[in-house]
């Protein structure tokens, strides 16, 4: 299978660089998937795991990803967000403590909640879990 370049960045610096064979990536109405000669695109990226297949034999990198943007153009993808931590990176023990903050959070009848912020942090939360736990499934 013909691969195409990725690199994706947060605001501190290069998270990841290299090659892949497919991407899926996560949107506003779903997860984008995205193979060699995809047509120019741009899209809204949310809070979710990013899947990249390194190799026809199947080896993958995962991570966890929080707001942002992709473009997609000249068999390059970049994507730009927020925040990105490799499956193997990330602080399990961390993120279920803050997707247990977030449903409090989002419990709670308090009317100086800031519900949209809690959301969002539960979504992070939930990416984070995601993608260590399936990181530790993959190669």
């Amino acid at each position: 299978m013909k691969s195409f370049k990725v690199v994706i960045t947060t605001p501190d610096a290069k998270a990841w660089e290299g090659d892949a064979v497919s991407a899926v990536i996560p949107g506003l109405a779903g997860y984008l998937g995205i193979w060699a000669n995809h047509a120019p695109l741009v899209a809204a990226v949310t809070p979710g795991v990013v899947t990249l297949r390194l190799d026809d034999a199947g080896n993958e990198k995962r991570m966890a990803v929080s707001t942002g943007f992709v473009e997609v153009s000249d068999n390059v993808v970049n994507l730009m967000t927020d925040t990105c931590e490799l499956a193997g990176e990330i602080d399990v023990d961390r993120a279920k403590k803050a997707l247990e903050r977030a449903r409090e959070r989002l419990a709670s009848m308090q009317a100086d909640i800031d519900r949209e912020r809690a959301r969002l942090a539960q979504a992070r939360a939930r990416a984070r879990l995601e993608a260590a736990n399936a990181g530790v499934k993959k190669h």
